[in-house]
């Protein structure tokens, strides 16, 4: 007979929380969640227990700009997930119901139909598909990729704010896009150990019109052992676009991971933007993954 399932609060004074979140997240920082702007670890992470052991957790983020909480969960492999899950999901969505929130949104990739089926069980329904897509670039002559219609510059110190604001112009009512805070943004850059090289931004006179953020410090592909690296955000203004910018930012983004020995390149577009992903799959990037995204209201 199976032992009794028991949900709880994160702990700060056990040891074992921290390194039960890693191991069922698969090598997520635990110290990076601890930063994170506008959220409370001991309010927001919830853990289930069976005879002593962690099985499970969900995490509930806050995104209270749009009114939502993202709630990422993990299972154990070896426990039933039909019935671990469920009650993770319950206790998460009293937490986001005390946030105030109106929304409650979860992310699951589209060939895991066991957790699918659990949310909508519950009352999720799907609200929007996320799509990964994939370019090997060691192949692909990126000579002329430096060179840009408008003036560009790297990232550099002090430009937090610009950063931000470009962000929230390019993204503005966005499906699912939280406007960014100075905060965000610099926790952002630090959890992926950006380098400034790596955000590049397009100008027209001294003006931030679009920029480029890649990541290099990524994972290997499985199996093959292939640097990966990732076009983490682009953006152009919505003054700009049609005009060549997004493209230009694209490659130069992809020649600077080239250049750190990247040879695949991730990047992630909602699949109701035919105009992104238009533009991606011309140069050669193809489907590897996709996210289906469930929603359930909580008024």
């Amino acid at each position: 007979m199976g032992h009794k399932i028991s949900i709880r609060n994160y702990r700060p004074q056990d040891a074992g929380d921290a390194g039960a979140y890693e191991r069922l997240k698969e090598g997520a920082f635990f110290a990076h969640l601890l930063t994170k702007p506008g959220y409370h670890v001991d309010l927001d992470l919830f853990f289930a227990e069976a005879g002593g052991s962690i099985i499970g957790l969900v995490n509930v983020l806050p995104e209270l700009g749009i009114k939502r909480a993202v709630l990422d969960f993990a299972v154990e492999r070896s426990q039933n997930l039909k019935v671990v899950l469920p009650a993770l999901i319950k206790q998460a969505l009293k937490r986001a119901k005390q946030l105030g929130v109106a929304l409650a949104h979860a992310g699951v990739p589209a060939l895991d139909m066991e957790p699918m089926s659990v949310l909508e069980r519950v009352g999720f329904k799907i609200v929007r598909r996320f799509c990964d897509l994939q370019l090997n670039i060691s192949a692909i002559n990126l000579d002329g990729a430096g060179r840009m219609d408008w003036e560009y510059r790297y990232f550099k110190a002090g430009d937090m704010q610009l950063l931000s604001d470009i962000q929230n112009r390019c993204f503005a009512g966005e499906w699912g896009y939280n406007p960014n805070t100075v905060e965000d943004t610099a926790w952002q850059l630090m959890v992926r150990n950006n380098c400034p090289e790596d955000v590049i931004l397009a100008l027209d006179q001294d003006q931030v019109i679009g920029y480029c953020w890649s990541e290099s410090e990524c994972s290997r592909g499985p199996s093959v052992g292939v640097p990966k690296g990732r076009i983490y955000m682009l953006g152009v203004d919505n003054r700009y676009r049609g005009k060549g910018v997004a493209k230009q930012l694209l490659l130069m983004g992809l020649l600077h991971l080239k250049k750190n020995g990247r040879e695949l390149v991730e990047i992630t577009v909602d699949t109701q933007n035919t105009v992104a992903i238009t533009l991606y799959e011309s140069l050669g990037f193809h489907l590897c993954r996709e996210t289906v995204w469930y929603e359930k209201s909580l008024s």
